[in-house]
């Protein structure tokens, strides 16, 4: 991973020793620079020693202790100093903190090997742990979510950059200080708890497991809100040393979902918006409404299968093409919806998700049904017309079809004598005759005071007559319930497809024929078609 030049400056005379350092063998990632000083020192300024500004370790001499403090200052801060070939009497209690060992005399060559080895040993550790320290640095230094590390205590040990911008102050400042001087808080606000982020630290360690929080922190810039990931950290023994945190700003992705919240309310339409997995993430208060979403139906992350369902169960819903057909969730009125959904991409074309509008066409689907019944049925009577009358008859009939036309009597003389009002009374209760009687007939009001009854099947002359003959009995009897009326008759004209392959307008002709027939036979009758009459 890394690669060292050890610098070890050899200012003595101990020549086994000096055969062990040549003898070591360096660890990996290291080399081993030797540089033998003369001795007893032949400069008058030890500190001017050749090698003495590169050294990382220096073999002193006990002879030459008392050039220790100014080769110490002129030495790099980090340099380990190890006096060597102590004798009886102990070094002078001053200069133990300028050095890292002290090797006693006299030494064998495996003494001397083993010394080296572990002072090697040393420096390696060192250099390892300031490698993990850089490393750690520099890893946390990258990311742009705040970093830190705690003591039990609450105190701030270790923090990264990005945490140091946001609160306003440096890694020196912020380093061995808890949230009180932080973030600026008053005393009030940390005595409350509030914004301090104490709280999560003391379920993670009472929990002794990580966690996931949303946290609200007072910022030089203003509230910030983050998702925040902690965990405890361990002693060898396995007690609290403290806490390690990840905090991801997500005040902007709060402030987007918000606005797209205001964005989803205001839509005039029910909205439901789907993941990749096709599960509720989002959806509005009329998208509730209408399928019946109480406060107790937490649906999101649920499949829209699973929901489709209930709906299904609960609402009837069921879908042809875009359009939906369904009870209402909030009063039970049958409700026809137009749906569109369109796949949400991410910048890279990939599919992310669905966004499902559920547009509430009821109303218009009323209106136009209601048109389509006016363009299909006498406004007056409320019959089916000539032209739906035509449109729904077969151009070439089968056998047994049969057709009623019938024709009021005396019909002028009502308009005549007791005025529009009067005759629109008698069309209409001639039209509640006509459908009581002819239950099984497509009946229309062709024009004027003219009826037509088609039958689609299973005729015979007989079932005419039959029906013909009740037919006027019942119609008699209405219009002899009314003064206005008392003249009023019908002629009817029967005729029966014998043989298929008639044509419609020949049906409809013949049966013209046969009622004015009725007619000049003295009205108040019924007369079936035969081609003597032609």
């Amino acid at each position: 991973m890394y690669h060292h030049s050890l610098h070890i400056l050899l200012c003595c005379t101990d020549t086994l020793l000096e055969s062990s350092l040549r003898r070591a063998r360096p660890h990996p990632g290291f080399t081993h620079v030797i540089t033998a000083a003369c001795g007893p020192f032949c400069s008058p300024a030890p500190a001017a020693l050749p090698g003495l500004a590169e050294a990382d370790i220096v073999l002193l001499d006990a002879e030459n202790i008392a050039e220790l403090p100014a080769l110490r200052s002129a030495a790099k801060q980090e340099a380990l100093f190890v006096l060597v070939g102590a004798g009886a009497q102990e070094p002078p209690a001053e200069v133990f903190s300028l050095l890292h060992d002290v090797w006693p005399a006299p030494a064998s060559a495996s003494l001397h090997d083993f010394r080296v080895a572990r002072l090697l040993d040393t420096v390696r550790q060192r250099r390892d742990q300031e490698l993990a320290i850089l490393q750690f640095q520099t890893v946390i230094n990258l990311t742009s979510d705040l970093v830190w590390v705690k003591d039990a205590k609450g105190a701030h040990i270790k923090v990264n950059e990005a945490f140091c911008r946001l609160v306003g102050k440096s890694r020196q400042q912020v380093e061995g200080r808890g949230h009180y001087f932080i973030w600026d808080l008053e005393p009030e606000e940390y005595t409350q708890g509030e914004f301090v982020c104490l709280e999560t630290d003391q379920i993670v360690m009472t929990t002794r497991e990580a966690g996931v929080f949303d946290e609200v922190v007072k910022a030089p810039q203003g509230m910030r809100q983050f998702k925040t990931r902690k965990t405890p950290l361990f002693n060898p023994d396995g007690s609290i040393m403290g806490t390690v945190g990840i905090a991801h700003d997500v005040t902007d992705i709060a402030n987007m979902t918000a606005e797209l919240d205001l964005v989803l309310q205001s839509i005039p339409y029910a909205v439901m918006i789907l993941d990749a997995d096709k599960k509720i993430v989002n959806f509005n208060e009329r998208f509730k409404k209408l399928f019946g979403v109480g406060p107790a139906d937490y649906i999101v992350g649920e499949t829209r299968e699973v929901f489709r369902q209930r709906a299904i169960d609960r609402l009837g819903f069921s879908r042809s093409g875009r359009h939906v057909k369904m009870r209402s969730g909030l009063d039970g009125q049958e409700k026809y919806i137009d749906m569109y959904e369109n796949d949400i991409f991410d910048i890279f074309d990939n599919v992310i998700g669905m966004i499902c509008i559920y547009r509430d066409v009821t109303r218009q689907r009323l209106i136009e049904q209601r048109l389509k019944q006016r363009a299909d049925t006498d406004d007056l009577t409320g019959l089916f017309n000539r032209h739906y009358f035509f449109k729904n008859i077969p151009a070439t009939l089968a056998a047994g079809a049969g057709l009623a036309y019938i024709d009021l009597d005396n019909f002028k003389f009502v308009n005549d004598r007791f005025g529009h009002y009067e005759g629109d009374k008698a069309l209409i209760l001639t039209a509640q005759i006509l459908r009581k009687q002819l239950r099984n007939a497509v009946i229309a009001r062709l024009g004027g005071d003219e009826f037509a009854a088609f039958f689609p099947a299973e005729c015979s002359d007989a079932f005419l007559r039959d029906s013909a003959e009740k037919l006027l009995a019942a119609l008699l009897e209405a219009y002899g319930g009314h003064e206005a009326f008392a003249g009023i008759s019908a002629s009817i004209g029967l005729t029966l497809v014998e043989q298929p392959g008639l044509a419609r307008d020949a049906l409809v002709r013949r049966g013209d024929v046969a009622m004015y027939e009725a007619k000049r036979l003295g009205k108040r009758r019924y007369c079936v078609y035969s081609e003597n009459l032609e």
